[in-house]
């Protein structure tokens, strides 16, 4: 869809090229969705998807806010500590690695709890930059459903917040962010309805298009049993009554499923009963889309239970028969590891993907699309909710209102009314450019950031006495004075530097080991991410800074360039050595279970094998080597050396005599 959208194409470019907030809008039914799922297939950055809430986070594959910050759900004034401090390990570094946060029906989620993950996040990183310098998207339409924030809890933010939506957070008072609107409906063909659907959002009804409306009223309608209408109503009791009287009018007996639920799954997340009742003839609703190559039903397709074979159930819609069978949902959890944000699976639901689909409440239809509804709004009570309910419907021809639409019932906020109008407009190429070198002077900040070296380094500051002078005051005089054009320099003196520490904590090992396994095993995590240091600095001390390299990098797959990191060593003179010595090294490190740059670094091996010591003392004098590491490794090193020079290619190492 965002290859024929500039729009998408433009939130696409903001979202892989700057860490400027983002907030994606835009009406019902122009791909908001779509695009969020295409993004979690395609973004270079680490990322995590969070909502408000259970059901939207299941929707968009994500954990709630609250799970996923460990939130309390009561209101906090500004300013006040973050839960940063009650995080584990794992939890903090899943925050550290983290560089895009996705947030779904942003137009639910109250100010305070964007500032609660601005003084979270800022603080996990040690940064002063809005969010720590995560980027943020924010997806969601300001006319639609609104924050639920009771009385009580409005008498503590209001002294803070002019309004309860996120744009009064204090964090985007100074944060810069662009507002990207989507204004393609994909979901509505018909200009007419279209042209009611933005009336209704914006709040200005003609008296002519009100008129259009509602020649949708028909009193006393009643649908056909084989029609299957689903009608949307603004109370979640008055849709259950609904539900329950047509299912026991039905003749026949009624046959319950069960679902499975594992692990953590929370109740706020259903996606349908734990305990479905259905009969034949019952109307129901897909809850899933349907993953396999035929898709023969999607989140919202109603359609008739036609008969009920054991533990399946078998759905007719638009005159096909769907064989619908328990299917599973997951929650999922994000985790670190080796600097990388992995989604895992905490918990799952299976249950036959339907629900009863006589009625449903408006706020709960939310991302759905319906060929056939009966809706009434004249009981609306809160903002965006006809919206919401008349926006479900593709057509106007589809649709039926039980009661006639009055203006009264088209409820706005004044306060949403102002933002749209005083928002900037869409950004251009020029602001992107220039969010574009904000970025990458950002990133290149990050790259002499040693803040979390420091953090991993309390407790161990004697492991490394000489890092606060010769590296963390350095490099904040650095950034201070910052000058992309001497970057390559500072490159090259942090990687000597950090070359230096690695050897030194190589050798502290054996006796950290010998005192503490969690010494030991934290040393080895302050190795680890030396070590992926010095691979970003090696190639920018040969290559000029640049915010795709150093992604790509990030990611190990930085293309059209050797995968040792330094691009120099495309002409490194004896390369089938130096490849050689690598695979070696890859063979050595899972053996003795530690990471390849514990045993040599690319640096070293290509040294290694561009000088060819023929003696433990000459390969011992090499930087990176050392008498320690000739007397553990000469032989087999020396030994590669000598078949390699009498031309025998990928012999293993033989005993020889080194004196």
């Amino acid at each position: 869809m965002s290859e024929f959208n500039p729009f998408m194409q433009l939130a696409s470019d903001y979202l892989e090229s700057t860490n400027t907030v983002v907030f994606l809008t835009g009406k019902a039914g122009t791909g908001k969705t779509t695009f969020l799922q295409k993004l979690r297939q395609t973004s270079k950055k680490k990322l995590a998807v969070i909502a408000p809430t259970g059901v939207a986070a299941i929707n968009a594959g994500g954990m709630t806010i609250h799970s996923f910050f460990q939130l309390s759900f009561a209101p906090v004034i500004p300013g006040t500590t973050g839960q940063d401090s009650f995080y584990s390990a794992e939890k903090r570094e899943l925050l550290v690695n983290l560089e895009l946060l996705i947030i779904d029906e942003v137009s639910m989620v109250r100010p305070d709890v964007q500032d609660q993950i601005d003084l979270i996040l800022r603080s996990v990183k040690d940064s002063a930059h809005p969010f720590g310098g995560v980027q943020l998207l924010l997806i969601g339409d300001l006319s639609q459903l609104s924050p639920i924030v009771r009385d009580e809890e409005w008498s503590v933010l209001r002294p803070y917040y002019t309004t309860p939506y996120f744009f009064s957070s204090q964090v985007l008072q100074r944060a810069p962010y662009v507002r990207i609107e989507l204004d393609h409906v994909y979901r509505q063909k018909e200009q007419t309805f279209v042209d009611i659907l933005n009336e209704v959002r914006n709040q200005h009804l003609s008296a002519e298009n009100l008129n259009l409306l509602n020649t949708r009223y028909v009193p006393d309608f009643r649908p056909a049993p084989e029609d299957p209408y689903i009608t949307l109503t603004t109370h979640n009791h008055i849709a259950q009554q609904i539900n329950t009287e047509r299912l026991e009018a039905l003749p026949g007996q009624e046959q319950e499923f069960t679902a499975a639920i594992r692990g953590e799954f929370p109740k706020d997340a259903y996606p349908t009963e734990t305990n479905l009742k259905l009969k034949t003839g019952a109307q129901v609703m897909f809850v899933k889309n349907d993953s396999s190559a035929e898709k023969l039903f999607y989140n919202g397709k109603i359609g008739t239970v036609t008969r009920i074979e054991d533990k399946t159930v078998f759905v007719l819609s638009e005159e096909k028969e769907i064989m619908a069978e328990a299917l599973e949902w997951t929650n999922v959890r994000y985790e670190a590891a080796e600097q990388e944000i992995r989604e895992t699976n905490a918990g799952s639901f299976a249950q036959i993907p339907l629900k009863l689909a006589w009625a449903i409440t408006i706020h709960k239809s939310q991302g759905l699309t319906f060929d056939k509804a009966i809706i009434d709004v004249s009981e609306s009570f809160a903002h965006g909710q006809a919206y919401v309910a008349l926006s479900r419907c593709r057509s106007l021809s589809g649709m039926i209102l039980r009661n006639p639409v009055a203006i009264r019932n088209i409820i706005g906020d004044p306060a949403v009314a102002r933002f749209n109008e005083q928002a900037a407009g869409r950004p251009d190429t020029q602001t992107l450019e220039r969010d574009q070198e904000r970025y990458r002077l950002y990133l290149l900040t990050e790259l002499f950031n040693f803040v979390p070296l420091q953090t991993k380094l309390k407790g161990f500051a004697l492991m490394l006495p000489t890092f606060e002078t010769e590296i963390l005051k350095v490099a904040e005089k650095f950034v201070r004075q910052l000058n992309p054009e001497r970057s390559t320099q500072a490159a090259a003196y942090f990687s000597e530097k950090l070359h230096l520490a690695v050897e030194s904590l190589h050798l502290q090992l054996p006796a950290l080991i010998n005192q503490s396994k969690d010494k030991a095993a934290k040393a080895d995590q302050m190795i680890t991410w030396l070590i992926n240091r010095i691979r970003l600095l090696e190639y920018f001390s040969l290559s000029p800074f640049t915010t795709v390299d150093y992604l790509a990098i990030g990611k190990d797959k930085l293309q059209n360039h050797d995968r040792s990191y330094l691009k120099a060593l495309n002409a490194v003179p004896n390369e089938k050595l130096y490849e050689q010595i690598l695979a070696w090294r890859e063979i050595k490190a899972s053996t003795e279970n530690v990471m390849p740059g514990m045993i040599l670094s690319e640096r070293t091996s290509a040294a290694v094998a561009e000088k060819l010591p023929a003696t433990l003392k000459a390969l011992g004098a090499i930087k990176g080597v050392g008498a320690h590491k000739a007397t553990q490794y000469g032989a087999e090193l020396i030994g590669l050396i000598r078949a390699y020079q009498q031309g025998a290619s990928g012999s293993s190492a033989e005993q020889v005599s080194l004196f």
